[in-house]
């Protein structure tokens, strides 16, 4: 699925604020999270990454084999095997990780290589994310009404920022998106 530049904007701004329910997708998909840390550190941890994935995304040309890293938080390269000192909240996620989808680990360049504009295998844009309980959270994304999408990419960062078990994607309607509140 490519994601155009005016896209990977619109999906900036989302990253940051939460959007309008006007224009929203009727269907959303949903990761359901259990944190093991607070979850509102865990909110800006996310959101922190994905800002900077996006700004890569939006300004670089991936046409270099490296991009630059400056903008992405230590715990998140160290997790993705290009910082030295790994946090314990990202080194328990990582593991939970293992767990969960039996894939390697991401390296870093690799994982910012999928919000390449002209990638077509991340099926998915952030739309929200809203906390539900004391340490759980759900992601919301938009994958065009998919139920089945590329993530892993999505279920590493989830992991790494400390989270226990990540479920999903589940779709649902959009209004329950809408009644739930936003997490900082």
């Amino acid at each position: 699925m490519l994601h155009e530049i005016d896209d990977l904007r619109q999906e900036r701004q989302r990253v940051e604020a939460r959007p309008s329910t006007e224009g929203a997708p009727p269907v959303l998909t949903v990761f359901d999270v259990v944190t093991a840390v607070d979850p509102q550190d865990y909110i800006r941890r996310v959101r922190t990454v994905l800002s900077a994935a996006l700004d890569l995304a939006i300004t670089e040309s991936f046409d270099d084999e490296d991009l630059p890293t400056e903008g992405i938080p230590e715990w998140f390269a160290a997790a993705s095997g290009a910082g030295s000192e790994t946090a314990e909240f990202s080194r328990r996620g990582t593991d939970r990780y293992h767990a969960a989808v039996n894939e390697k680990s991401w390296d870093l360049q690799w994982w910012l290589f999928e919000f390449d504009p002209d990638n077509e295998f991340r099926g998915w844009a952030w739309w929200d994310v809203t906390q539900v309980g004391d340490r759980q959270v759900r992601v919301w994304t938009d994958s065009w009404g998919e139920s089945f999408f590329a993530c892993d990419e999505l279920r590493w960062l989830l992991y790494t920022a400390g989270a226990d078990e990540v479920s999903g994607p589940f779709l649902a309607d959009t209004s329950e998106w809408a009644q739930e509140i936003t997490g900082q």
